[in-house]
């Protein structure tokens, strides 16, 4: 299992105008703070501030639709890494006697693999978040740049008495 607390606001998309996410986010917040006061863990105090959502295609705009493809992807699937318990079967689990205690042995050396795995998992999940956190907050400036962009262009182009074409009125 991966013990990450720092769980996103937007990790749960809610559509009832009734439920806060931040709410619901909040109380399971609260909920594994307590589970891990519980089993003798240290009091873990959570950041004020949130991951950056993804800031969706822009509308009426032009924008790179490659871009948003993968910055969408890389939201969706950046906390996803697939760490399981996948033991696959040994032909010697079937010798009498010594195959029982062979499947414990590798068992047991598996476990203390994953608890290895799953501690740097964590830490690469937490880099993921502020990669991706980046990656929308730059986008989010790239929107803003290219509209005033554009807004000069167009202060520019009427400033000089050119219609849009690029052709004096």
């Amino acid at each position: 299992m991966i013990d990450n607390l720092d769980i996103p606001d937007n990790l749960i998309e809610i559509h009832d105008p009734e439920t806060d996410p931040a709410q619901i986010m909040a109380q399971i917040r609260e909920r594994i703070q307590r589970r891990r006061e519980e089993l003798g863990y240290p009091r873990q105090v959570f950041p004020t501030f949130g991951a950056a959502a993804y800031p969706g295609e822009p509308e009426g705009e032009e924008y790179d639709a490659d871009l948003y493809y993968y910055l969408r992807q890389a939201n969706q699937h950046y906390y996803q890494l697939g760490i399981e318990v996948t033991l696959a079967p040994s032909p010697r689990s079937r010798i009498p006697l010594i195959g029982s205690w062979w499947d414990r042995i590798r068992r047991e050396a598996h476990h203390l693999v994953l608890f290895y795995v799953n501690q740097l998992a964590q830490r690469q999940v937490a880099v993921n978040r502020h990669l991706v956190s980046t990656l929308n907050r730059m986008v989010v400036q790239i929107q803003e740049q290219q509209r005033q962009l554009r807004a000069l262009q167009e202060e520019l182009r009427r400033l000089r008495g050119e219609d849009g074409c690029g052709s004096p009125s």
